[in-house]
């Protein structure tokens, strides 16, 4: 049957870019960034029939199988769903609640095809193709987009493919499970393509070329979030670690919700004012506490550099600070131009010497990256200095976090001159607090985004689905143990797909607080293979960076994922892992480590292995002599005559060099049971 043919007098037909009727409750905006916007089409009275947003064109269908076709139209209307390229009509009726959904059988890949769909009118939807469907999902190294990832300048312009699809899921926050979100299917493009996932694209990308059919890539992510916020309330009522959080949450009325989310509009306006630097009504501005005369004796002294969250007197600041240095300089360096150094502030911040700005970083993603800022020399009148900088914390610690060898100022083109330290005693000041962030309208919270951004998608027939995310749950790694495969299953469950594959990354290293905390995160990750079948882990130890939690290498990852894809779930004979430790066997004082995921052999890189440590029954550890035998690793310590366990790459910030020889770096490990610090 033609479309043409389908046509019915009084029917409205919605073509190419999806104008179908869409008449939904406009929602308020939840977090900067994350606006929902929602089309109203006016049309012939009594047009109800609508599609979910996943469902549109330009859209990938998982190929050889039996998916779904949903949507909503009056109740008790019949609706007929017919496919281009096997010219088959699917039919079914809407139930009491206007809810319909057939499955629809696919074929082998390719297309482009159409499906139209009727009721008491007509979507056709076109440029369909059949391929590979997965789900990109995390927090913000998974939400990362190409246009920041490390290989951005040459890789965007080459990101033309067709037949590489993307769908990016608004952000939403919802306190009951959504039946839609927003968002539309995209081609490819340099213009997309540079806003999506960078490790969802270079994952999908890998895919496309070698198995040269379409991919779909649906992705969900939302920086800063735990597991939890992606888990369903069922799956956390296990849990009493959460129980308070979800009778706040599922306890609060509707205008209770109403007035979290208008609260949360309002921070979003204050955070926005406050991160004016040029407004002259924000507090320190208009009082002049950049200028030199300014009287600053009353204000607190603060040793710096530290973050703010590690001074009790300061605690967690999210809010707004001026910090103010007095130093002197060499007389010789008068008039002279100068650097100044201040290494990494936490987050934006616009800088002062003698009240003249010489820098400024107005970015909140640049809050890890070191402040290098020029002076001009008719600014350095004297040799008596006031440093003054104003900084805007959005989240968490704040301030001026580097080393104290950092912070130093230095005559321009003269290396071989001493710098002068800035590190010391500082006068801090608050100047304004944002108002805490309402629980109902966090994105934090348990189960929102499983129910705004994840439940939605139900229906939608995958493949698998990729996953980067843990940073945000290091602070609490031994409960990851459980939460983490609890989702996995959880998801498995709200698919009802059955074990689809699900493969994650393992955090890179980083300096998070504490010095064993993300370890232990990874180590819950590590276990999370054994516990679950058809998972995966993608290790990135090497290709980390202990100073930014966002390594910008996302070409890698993308890749160490797509390998586990196309070994276990598109029969490609490849090396997918780096080892990963099995066993351990005591040989006197010596302990012998073993590994699967070995490919053509063990190897250092750099020199002798590294990271490992040896412990007795002390359980103190010590650092080890480590030597590749075969597929194992032999370890030892004089000091530790009877050892009983062994670890490795057991630090936040640890880069060790065990690899295999195709290139994949082994996991760190901790072979003892003993207490942990998240514990």
């Amino acid at each position: 049957m033609s479309s043409s043919q389908c046509l019915v007098p009084g029917t409205y037909v919605v073509s190419a870019n999806r104008t179908m009727i869409m008449i939904k409750n406009m929602r308020n905006k939840y977090l900067s960034g994350a606006i929902l916007i929602f089309l109203v089409v006016s049309v012939v009275s009594g047009s109800e029939l609508r599609l979910p947003s996943i469902l549109g064109d330009h859209m990938v269908l998982q190929q050889n199988t039996t998916v779904n076709v949903w949507g909503w139209a009056a109740p008790g209307d019949p609706v007929e769903v017919i496919t281009s390229w096997n010219e088959q009509s699917y039919t079914t009726t809407t139930n009491q609640q206007g809810e319909w959904l057939v499955k629809v059988q696919t074929g082998r890949a390719g297309g482009p095809y159409e499906i139209t769909i009727q009721a008491a009118t007509t979507i056709i939807l076109k440029d369909i193709l059949l391929g590979e469907v997965w789900i990109c999902s995390g927090q913000s190294n998974m939400e990362w987009p190409l246009n920041k990832a490390e290989s951005a300048t040459s890789e965007i312009p080459r990101s033309l493919f067709p037949d590489l699809r993307l769908f990016t899921v608004d952000k939403r926050i919802a306190s009951r499970p959504k039946e839609d979100v927003e968002g539309s299917w995209q081609r490819s493009t340099p213009l997309s393509a540079r806003h999506f996932s960078a490790v969802g694209y270079f994952f999908g990308k890998y895919l496309h070329q070698q198995l040269k059919i379409p991919v779909g890539l649906i992705h969900t992510s939302w920086g800063g979030t735990p597991s939890q916020a992606w888990t369903s309330q069922e799956t956390l009522r296990n849990y009493d670690y959460f129980h308070g959080d979800l009778e706040q949450l599922y306890g609060a009325t509707a205008s209770e919700m109403d007035l979290a989310v208008k609260k949360m509009d309002s921070l979003q306006m204050v955070i926005k004012r406050q991160s004016d630097f040029l407004n002259p009504g924000n507090i320190g501005l208009q009082e002049k506490w950049m200028q030199t005369e300014f009287d600053d004796s009353e204000w607190m002294t603060v040793s710096c550099p530290a973050e703010w969250s590690s001074i009790p007197e300061i605690g967690i600041l999210e809010g707004v600070a001026w910090m103010r240095y007095r130093f002197q300089i060499p007389e010789a360096w008068t008039g002279k131009p100068l650097v100044i150094e201040l290494g990494p502030i936490d987050e934006m911040d616009v800088t002062y010497l003698n009240g003249r700005k010489i820098g400024s970083s107005l970015r909140v993603d640049n809050w890890n990256k070191d402040r290098i800022y020029k002076i001009p020399g008719p600014i350095v009148t004297s040799n008596d200095c006031v440093l003054a900088i104003r900084i805007v914390n959005k989240v968490m610690q704040g301030g001026l976090f580097g080393q104290a060898e950092q912070l130093r100022i230095y005559p321009a083109g003269e290396a071989d001159v001493p710098p002068v330290s800035l590190a010391g005693e500082w006068k801090f000041r608050k100047a304004y607090e944002f108002p805490k962030v309402p629980q109902l309208a966090n994105p934090k919270t348990p189960t929102v985004l499983y129910n705004g951004m994840l439940y939605p998608l139900r229906n939608m027939t995958i493949k698998g689905a990729i996953w980067y995310q843990g940073e945000a749950n290091v602070p609490k790694a031994f409960l990851y143990r459980e939460i983490f495969p609890d989702m996995i299953t959880d998801w498995r469950s709200t698919f009802g797909q059955g074990e689809f594959p699900f493969y994650f990354v393992q955090l890179a290293p980083y300096k998070y607080g504490g010095e064993y905390t993300s370890a232990e995160l990874r180590e819950a990750q590590f276990m999370t293979l054994s516990k679950l079948s058809n998972t995966g882990m993608a290790v990135t130890l090497d290709i980390g960076d202990p100073n930014d939690i966002h390594p910008v290498n996302k070409r890698d990852v993308g890749k160490r994922l797509a390998l586990w894809a196309m070994a276990k779930d598109y029969g490609q004979e490849t090396v997918y892992s780096g080892p990963l430790y099995t066993k351990q066997v005591i040989e006197g004082e010596k302990i012998r480590v073993f590994f699967k995921h070995t490919g053509s052999g063990l190897q250092s890189r750099g020199g002798d292995l590294t990271h490992f440590e040896i412990a007795g029954a002390d359980q103190v550890y010590h650092p080890a002599a480590a030597v590749i035998e075969g597929e194992t690793v032999v370890v030892n310590n004089p000091q530790v005559p009877k050892p009983v366990a062994v670890r490795y790459g057991w630090r936040n910030t640890a880069e060790p060099n065990l690899f295999n020889r195709e290139g994949l770096p082994a996991s760190s490990f901790c072979t003892d049971n003993w207490k942990r610090v998240t514990e």
